[in-house]
């Protein structure tokens, strides 16, 4: 929720959070101009010189106008004679519905509700009046509670008067959340409008949202929106208020920033004087970002009610012969005809970010929600498709209800964390829900699924299944049990009958030795892309021993001493390894002293890694170290350096003697726990045989308030770039800024590098060639109002922000690697991390599948398969993308299932140009970062 922003001119500024209490004066001049824009955010340099030409020949005109009659001078060649163009500043009401933040959505429903009958009632009064409404989850509720009002309403949205923006279920954030997420936002949002009211909302409408990502304008292009109206995040107050907004693929689309914010016009005085002085003040606030003969101004705010006044008072503005502008009444779209006119709008490339850097930390709990629930929602989809085509019923709207919760919590307050107690509880809730639903639909297909499958053996059938679009080797674990005495080892066997190294986790035993029960990691290898392989675990009833350093059966293997290979006890420093990394341990600090990458035998490390900073935070839930201000609209430039001695406290300073290493078959781990201030520090690293990445999993219980903590990660390399990935693609990041990232963070020179993955740890930055994640903030509101605005009241508790007593486990990765990230293809590292292998244990029988099976095979590895789902009318949707800026020729994804027919799609999934297929084999050119949807009629299974 930081508000609606600013005012007219630079005099004002808006009430602190909420526009619903008016506006205050103050004397403070104007905000600099941010410094220059880094590459690859920002103005191009002709449009820029072009936007400075004009505005140099329009201060000439007015020194030409002052001191000669001969005005024609001023005129340009393409201009006509006749009267000038009155001036027009276009009057938008709308109001913006917070979803919930400060009350839940059901509250904000009661408050909000009666401000759509109130328009209505408008609307029929005052045949002049239009009126904006932008979220499903508002207008849904509205028809369902409303019904007499439908008629009226579609009778408005048919006449122009009314008109429905946004398409989207809440107004997301769109940089935390994952690509797909968005999608589902879409198309949710533009499918009610659809269905219900015969719709298609083209605005693209993220007022309040913090911060917009480089790949937007192509998403919002491919979703059908034609606009994209904002608040947020433009480098520079040079910055004109409608542009052509560029992506990382080079999608353009036209912008509509609100430099004054989304209530401009909004709590304008009743009285003739008044209102004139107010819309005066407010036309010339708007010229420095204007360039053409129109201006627009939003009138509305949070949870608003629509003003009744303003009909009247817009008739006897214009009724004035004096004039000096024109009031028009309208809506969004209406603008954008007159913008679309003008052929003078500079290209502005890039992202428009960051903003309000501490939400990418405050509550990390609740990203953490988001993007376990992101990847189960998608798996299950995936799953839901595969079922379909063996002939297994499906099951759209289930996933439409198990999404709707996540979604309507992606809204930007809720997603960013800066929400009061009892929502963030009624947050969770949803959360639940959600994963209840995900998790049966996972369990029910995988189940249906593996009944096509010949899973025939002499042991205990493990299915393990790859979603990803690429063939894999991974991590997996299973528990096994038994109900008989005298099983004294196990056996694993692949698909090809070949033994499997096991490492057993935990295990408990009968009286007679026998094994009753255990949970045993393996690593799979080369399971197929969205497929399977089927593992057989054999009891067995004499030891046949396990490989874990040394000879010995499983009724040994407890994690005892014979498994540590180093601790205190022996010696100050202890490492594990597999082929690809050897990573070294102060046993007694905890911190990391070495990691070498075996395949170029370079030192990845500058210094001490997995080292945590807990620093002092005065921020609140939105400003690392500061309080927020509602109007801020210009992206952030206060870059943060890595933690300082003296400055932070830091989890190597605690000499503990706990540390220890140890080695197994599977995988070697490191392991530390000691106090960390008054709270509690543990980190655990683990090496997969076989797998690239580095894996560690911190706990940290915190008792300190207003704080943050920091994951540090010194490199080795010199003068490098940090690259980040966002939605479906990625983008190179100035050095020193707290961005959010996707899964991954790269720093390298071309020649080497290190990627650092997180697991819904959004918050990162890379300065000084140290690579830092943000792990958390002990934070609250903070000052926000002395007046209860946009529902929000004084005294209510935030508190459980604080985060103090709980035990948080934030899981990343490290992977260092020869060449850049495009080479080393560290995209699908992130994605595997987030998206384990899924094992689940079956019965035996015959099925028409074989033991290791995969859909689909992708010839090009950059050429990432982002989502398949089941489609409408019994058709199933792939989804790819260009994840490294290099353009593809002659891409192809082979299919093991028979594809009838192929079309082209956008994200609305609408049908769009149909492709030839050869060999079930679908063929296509891809531009760098490029999004393409495929809908296919695959030929359904059939057998048992």
């Amino acid at each position: 929720m930081p508000r609606c922003g600013a005012t007219g001119d630079e005099n004002y500024s808006p009430p602190q959070e909420g526009c619903r209490g008016g506006l205050s004066r103050k004397k403070d001049p104007p905000p600099k101009a941010a410094p220059s824009t880094p590459p690859k955010r920002g103005v191009s340099q002709e449009s820029l010189m072009q936007w400075r030409s004009l505005s140099i020949l329009a201060v000439l005109c007015i020194f030409i106008f002052i001191g000669t009659s001969d005005f024609v001078l001023c005129q340009s060649s393409s201009q006509t004679s006749g009267p000038a163009k009155k001036d027009t500043l276009w009057f938008i009401p709308h109001t913006h519905w917070e979803g919930a933040v400060f009350k839940t959505r059901e509250e904000f429903l009661d408050i909000g509700l009666p401000n759509i009958l109130k328009a209505l009632y408008m609307l029929k009064k005052y045949p002049s009046y239009r009126f904006v409404l932008d979220q499903v989850a508002y207008v849904k509720p509205f028809l369902e509670r409303y019904p007499e009002e439908e008629t009226t309403f579609r009778k408005f949205l048919a006449e122009g008067r009314l008109q429905l923006v946004g398409g989207m279920n809440i107004m997301p954030d769109d940089n935390m959340p994952g690509g797909e997420s968005f999608v589902r936002q879409v198309m949710y949002g533009k499918g009610y409008y659809r269905e219900k009211l015969g719709v298609d909302v083209t605005v693209g409408w993220l007022l309040d949202t913090f911060g917009h990502h480089a790949q937007m304008p192509q998403i919002l292009k491919l979703a059908g929106f034609k606009s994209f109206w904002f608040f947020r995040g433009v480098s520079s107050l040079d910055t004109p208020s409608e542009f052509l907004w560029q992506g990382i693929d080079g999608t353009q689309i036209p912008a509509f920033w609100l430099p004054r914010g989304y209530s401009l016009l909004y709590g304008s005085p009743g009285d003739t004087v008044g209102f004139e002085r107010f819309m005066q003040d407010r036309f010339e606030g708007l010229g420095r970002f204007a360039r053409g003969t129109d201006r627009v101004g939003l009138a509305g705010a949070d949870v608003s009610e629509p003003e009744e006044h303003v009909p009247a008072m817009v008739e006897t503005f214009n009724r004035k012969s004096d004039a000096p502008f024109s009031l028009r009444l309208g809506v969004p779209t209406d603008f954008e005809a007159v913008v679309a006119k003008r052929s003078d709008r500079p290209v502005i490339s890039g992202e428009l970010n960051p903003l309000f850097q501490g939400v990418y930390s405050s509550r990390i709990e609740i990203k953490q929600w988001y993007r376990s629930l992101e990847a189960l929602l998608i798996t299950a989809e995936k799953l839901g498709a595969l079922a379909y085509w063996l002939g297994l019923p499906a099951a759209e709207g289930s996933l439409w209800r198990a999404w709707e919760p996540v979604l309507f919590n992606l809204t930007h307050d809720l997603a960013s964390g800066v929400m009061t107690d009892h929502v963030y509880e009624d947050t969770l809730r949803g959360y639940h829900f959600s994963k209840r639903l995900g998790d049966q639909m996972v369990e029910d297909w995988l189940n249906g699924i593996s009944s096509k499958v010949d899973t025939r053996g002499n042991g205990v059938p493990v299915l393990v299944f790859n979603t990803l679009g690429w063939t894999r080797t991974d991590k997996a674990e299973v528990e096994i049990g038994f109900g008989e005495g005298g099983i004294l080892d196990l056996k694993l066997t692949d698909p090809d009958g070949q033994s499997v190294p096991v490492q057993v986790l935990s295990a408990e035993h009968y009286g007679d030795s026998g094994l009753k029960q255990a949970k045993i990691a393996f690593v799979a290898r080369s399971v197929p892309a969205l497929g399977y392989s089927v593992y057989q675990v054999v009891p067995e009833r004499s030891r046949s021993g396990l490989k874990s350093g040394k000879e010995t059966g499983v009724g040994d293997i407890d994690f005892s001493s014979d498994w540590w290979t180093g601790s205190t006890a022996q010696q100050d420093s202890g490492s594990i390894e597999n082929q690809y990394y050897r990573a070294t341990f102060n046993l007694w600090t905890g911190e990391m002293t070495s990691l070498i990458d075996k395949e170029g035998n370079w030192e990845a490390l500058g210094g001490p890694a997995n080292v945590v900073a807990r620093e002092p935070d005065g921020g609140d839930f939105w400003e690392l170290y500061g309080q927020l201000h509602g109007g801020r609209n210009i992206a952030m430039t206060k870059k943060h350096s890595p933690p300082r001695p003296g400055m932070a406290v830091f989890s190597n300073q605690q000499v503990s003697g706990s540390g220890k290493a140890r080695s197994g078959p599977v995988f070697s781990e490191y392991s530390v726990s000691h106090p960390f201030g008054s709270g509690q520090f543990a980190t655990t690293v683990r090496v997969y045989s076989g797998v690239k990445r580095i894996e560690i999993s911190t706990k940290i219980l915190n008792n300190e308030k207003f704080v943050r903590y920091r994951a540090l990660f010194p490199t080795s390399i010199k003068d490098g770039q940090g690259v980040h990935e966002v939605p479906f693609g990625a983008i190179e990041r100035p050095s020193g800024l707290e961005f959010p990232a996707q899964n991954w963070v790269d720093y390298g020179d071309g020649k080497k590098g290190v990627t650092l993955i997180n697991g819904g740890i959004p918050g990162n930055n890379v300065a000084d060639g140290t690579l830092m994640l943000s792990l958390l903030r002990s934070a609250t509101i903070g000052t926000y109002s002395s007046a209860p605005v946009g529902g929000f009241e004084p005294g209510v508790s935030s508190d459980s922000g604080l985060e103090l007593g709980k035990v948080l486990t934030l899981r990343y990765a490290l992977v260092p690697h020869l060449g850049d990230w495009r080479t080393a293809a560290v995209y699908q590292a992130g994605m595997e991390f987030n998206h384990p292998l899924i094992s689940r244990k079956v019965t035996q029988h015959g099925g028409i599948l074989p033991k290791r099976w995969g859909l689909l095979e992708v010839s090009h590895p950059n050429v990432v398969t982002s989502t398949l789902r089941p489609g409408q009318g019994g058709t199933t949707v792939l989804r790819v993308y260009e994840a490294t800026g290099k353009a593809t020729a002659g891409a192809k994804i082979k299919f093991q299932a028979k594809i009838l027919t192929a079309n082209e799609a956008n994200l609305m999934e609408d049908a769009g140009r149909k492709l030839g297929i050869q060999n079930d084999t679908l063929q296509f050119d891809l531009g760098p970062y490029e999004i393409k949807t495929f809908q296919l009629q695959l030929q359904q299974m059939h057998g048992h």
